[in-house]
């Protein structure tokens, strides 16, 4: 008897499903790149329960006839392509014929649609696969899509679906991609019947400002280059405006937005020496090139794409992203070109490099001093120092020491502690914060407030973790569309970058993806007390050493940071005469 049998059509089309559609977000993608390919200059996305109960699309595009629009949710049907070559040339967005079927194997899906030389249009409901209803519909020409209870048949599938602000983050990330590429079409987004973008048809500079803000203008860098075929441009971020958190990072090929760490590795390191370790530049570069010498069927999210010669493109977007740096001063290099109203701060930066130079040769040829001199001179101050000391005055003189600028040694009876200090002061501060959760916590007020601007992506992150971050002592509320003012920060601490905190704060949140309250908070406490101290100093005295010493042995858990790591080994007697 046969063991091998063939899959039923709506299993089949679940299994396929999967791969296409794996929340809101991924049939908010789908809608508006069909609408595009319909040629549509008005497109309107209509969101309730951040997706899971209903996505609505409509559009002004072409339109499906009866007949379309009874083969459009047929899996493989599009009309983009006609034969295998075809998918090496490529122009639109969609072409694999997969969206509308795997939408439909997995929700209820309603289409009432018109072409422009049709007199009245059709509408058509179909649920698991299924057609359940036809009928004529009286509408203008385009079409409306309306997707309700997504993941309906697979329980387990709407399970591990994430909290409403996650999954309407990720839902503005796939609007806000599509809103940037093409910004010769009017986008309207609205979410519970609020309007969170209304964006006009404009020049690619405006469509980005009126997504994040007008403080982007100052910030923006045009870049432009043509290398034969292959054409580079777009926008790209001063590195004074690099940001802790990623996600306002824009790579599109051919007009369609992809994934690629190479390529974000060229432009990361086209910024080398001129931002932070850890942050990341803004930039919305397109690269348009011969769909021949691109392979974009790589995968049904269509994100992952390959070059036929990936090291040219790497070496034709770094140069780019540095001759435009360049180009503006922003990093220091002579050039005649450049634009003068750039070059005083550019000068001004050179020269405080050229300053820094100056004092590292003072210190190494203080290095070069004669080391027999020295040598005389610490032998000189030690000749009355006593070789053995009694017990008494061992233990009056037990002071720490601080070797590099690292550990602290401390010497307790018979056995010697080696701290780490910078780990110790992780576990200092996260059980001091951790224990003012919920509770009242000083707050030192700002001489004056912070200002900080994020990102509709951000801004729905910041909004689920707003109370945890005022519950460490952060006194910070909301200011006008998509910001925040901090007025004042946890007591006790100094020289702390409440933007850097912020936006890392998010990026942790945003990394680790988590709807649990206490995980939430978890993180956020854990990332605090990475980067707060207790001192900043490197070189500590003796009352710092032991007050970082007393505090730490006061901690529940004074052997390991919050991740995980030792703050401290001990060293008996026994170790320390076996390294002999």
């Amino acid at each position: 008897m046969s063991t091998i049998k063939q899959l039923p059509k709506s299993v089949a089309n679940q299994i396929a499903a999967g791969e296409v559609i794996q929340r809101p977000a991924s049939v908010v993608k789908e809608l508006i790149e069909n609408s595009i390919d319909a040629k549509s200059k008005n497109i309107k996305l209509i969101i309730k329960d951040a997706g899971k109960q209903s996505i609505t699309l409509i559009d002004d595009g072409i339109g499906m006839d009866k007949k379309d629009i009874k083969k459009c949710f047929l899996r493989h049907s599009t009309s983009k392509l006609r034969e295998a070559e075809d998918i090496y040339r490529v122009k639109t967005m969609g072409f694999r014929g997969e969206a509308l079927s795997s939408i439909s194997s997995v929700a209820e899906l309603r289409i009432k649609t018109k072409t422009l030389n049709c007199d009245i249009g059709n509408e058509i409901l179909i649920k698991d696969s299924k057609i359940l209803e036809e009928s004529r519909s009286e509408i203008q020409s385009g079409t409306i899509i309306n997707v309700k209870n997504l993941f309906f048949n697979i329980p387990a599938r709407r399970n591990f679906l994430k909290s409403n602000n996650v999954e309407l983050r990720h839902i503005i990330d796939e609007f806000t991609r599509c809103a940037i590429s093409n910004f010769d079409v009017n986008f309207t987004l609205i979410n519970e019947e609020a309007e969170m973008f209304t964006l006009q048809k404009s020049s690619l500079k405006k469509r980005i400002i009126s997504i994040f803000k007008k403080s982007y203008k100052e910030h923006l860098i045009e870049c432009e280059e043509q290398f034969d075929s292959i054409k580079i441009y777009g926008f790209i971020g001063k590195p004074k405006s690099a940001k802790k958190t990623r996600g306002e990072q824009y790579l599109f090929v051919n007009n369609r937005y992809v994934k690629s760490n190479y390529l974000g590795h060229a432009i990361y390191k086209s910024y080398e020496g001129l931002i932070e370790e850890k942050k990341y530049p803004f930039y919305v570069l397109f690269i348009n090139l011969d769909t021949e010498k691109v392979d974009i069927n790589i995968h049904p999210t269509k994100t992952e794409i390959k070059f036929d010669d990936e090291k040219l493109i790497y070496s034709l977007v770094n140069s780019t992203i540095k001759k435009t740096l360049d180009k503006y001063n922003v990093s220091p290099s002579i050039n005649f070109d450049a634009d003068v109203n750039f070059l005083k701060e550019a000068v001004t930066n050179y020269d405080k490099k050229e300053h820094a130079f100056e004092n590292k040769n003072e210190i190494n040829s203080l290095r070069g001093n004669d080391w027999d001199e020295i040598f005389e001179n610490v032998r000189s101050e030690n000749k009355t120092a006593k070789l053995f000391q009694d017990e008494e005055e061992q233990i009056i003189n037990n002071k720490p020491v601080q070797f590099l600028d690292k550990f602290i040694f401390k010497q307790l009876g018979e056995k010697l502690l080696v701290f780490n200090h910078k780990n110790c002061q992780q576990r200092i501060i996260y059980e001091k914060y951790e224990k003012g959760i919920n509770k009242f916590t000083n707050t030192q007020q700002n001489l004056f407030p912070q200002y900080i601007d994020l990102n509709p992506s951000d801004f729905e992150i910041m909004k689920t973790i707003m109370e945890d971050i005022k519950s460490i002592g952060f006194d910070i509320d909301y200011f006008g569309e998509n910001s925040v003012v901090v007025n004042g920060i946890p007591a006790g601490l100094n020289d702390v970058n409440e933007k850097d905190l912020i936006e890392g704060f998010i990026e942790e949140i945003k990394n680790n993806n988590s709807d649990l309250d206490k995980e939430k908070r978890d993180k956020i406490l854990k990332f605090f007390s990475r980067k707060v101290k207790i001192t900043n100093s490197k070189t500590l005295n003796e009352e710092e050493m032991n007050l970082i010493i007393d505090k730490l042995f006061a901690c529940k858990n004074p052997k390991f940071t919050p991740d995980g790591k030792q703050n401290y080994i001990e060293l008996g007697i026994e170790k320390v005469e076996n390294l002999f």
